[in-house]
């Protein structure tokens, strides 16, 4: 059984040292200059690889530091995507800088690439990378210039697919499309459009990719996924509890990913009980083909939540470990 997280880590660190909120709050009033800002973002990266190396992850993102939410990245890369005013991300007390469609996409790049570049540079844990799927990027952006959506989501999957690309030789093991919108019901496409649109996303990448459902039922896109050339498929057991007996019923054709750790409760989960509820999908999949991770990024944690929650996730594992051997 392998483990890992989904995407964003607190912008604090859990004990002391350097905060990305103060100190873009001190460079805007002038306190301290672009070199010190840059290596705020860089000393509280390190400390998020640093975590990663000591709860044992087998796969871990740069907490998404630099970036100011899921969609940042995007409206950086991709002209005529343009960061705009705060909206609440779906039903979570957090918001995002929602991003209007001012023209048609394209996409520019160098942003993301030199950020994960980096990244891999100073890990010494695998790294893997989260942005937000085409589906999300959909329902969470203002169309003020396709007016059909048909056209926008080709161009979308076109400019995602581009994205992709340019992180093929920063070294990531991995990309993961976040779909949230899917699993919250915000949009509902149907199971042959999903399976169309990743079909298109997915076709002749050198890179790995894997798609997440969290933050709501991860059940009913089983089906849309199934029978496409994804590394892993993360669902979100938190909120979809019905998905255990339908992976132990069918089993999943490549990895899946099991969010069994809840990314937007302080309380911890019992390791005890996490076998219990996972056990089923273990038995039938194969520890070998199971990962395990919080069921979504961690950033809406209190700090010392969120690094109890990575220690949380390595008792487990090695309760598992001690059950096997």
């Amino acid at each position: 059984m392998k483990t890992c997280v989904l995407g964003s880590y607190p912008k604090i660190p859990a004990a002391g040292g350097p905060s990305v909120r103060t100190a873009i709050q001190r460079f805007e009033a002038g306190k301290i200059g672009p070199r010190d800002l840059y290596l705020t973002y860089r000393d509280v990266t390190e400390r998020v690889l640093a975590l990663a190396r000591t709860y044992e992850l087998d796969m871990t993102t740069d907490g998404q530091i630099r970036w100011n939410d899921l969609l940042d990245p995007l409206t950086r890369d991709i002209d005529n995507l343009r960061a705009s005013g705060l909206l609440r991300l779906f039903d979570n007390n957090f918001y995002y800088r929602h991003p209007v469609i001012t023209g048609r996409l394209q996409f520019q790049g160098g942003t993301l690439a030199a950020w994960v570049r980096e990244a891999v540079q100073r890990s010494s844990v695998p790294v893997m990378v989260a942005l937000p799927g085409p589906f999300t990027v959909l329902a969470l952006s203002e169309d003020q210039s396709y007016h059909d959506s048909t056209s926008l989501l080709q161009d979308l999957v076109e400019v995602l697919a581009l994205e992709a690309e340019s992180l093929a030789e920063t070294g990531i093991v991995e990309i993961q499309w976040d779909e949230p919108a899917l699993a919250t019901g915000a949009l509902q496409p149907t199971s042959r459009e999903v399976a169309e649109v990743y079909r298109d996303l997915t076709a002749g990448a050198r890179t790995p990719m894997a798609v997440a459902l969290y933050w709501g039922r991860s059940t009913p896109w089983l089906d849309a996924f199934q029978a496409l050339p994804l590394s892993r498929l993360s669902v979100d057991l938190v909120h979809d509890a019905e998905i255990v007996s339908r992976l132990a019923d069918s089993g999943w054709p490549t990895a899946v990913g099991l969010g069994v750790f809840n990314a937007r409760e302080v309380r911890l989960e019992d390791s005890g009980q996490v076998a219990k509820t996972i056990e089923p999908v273990l038995r039938r999949m194969g520890s070998d083909r199971v990962w395990v991770h919080p069921n979504s990024g961690l950033e809406l944690l209190p700090p010392d939540r969120a690094e109890a929650k990575l220690a949380r996730i390595q008792e487990f594992r090695r309760f598992i470990l001690g059950q096997e051997g």
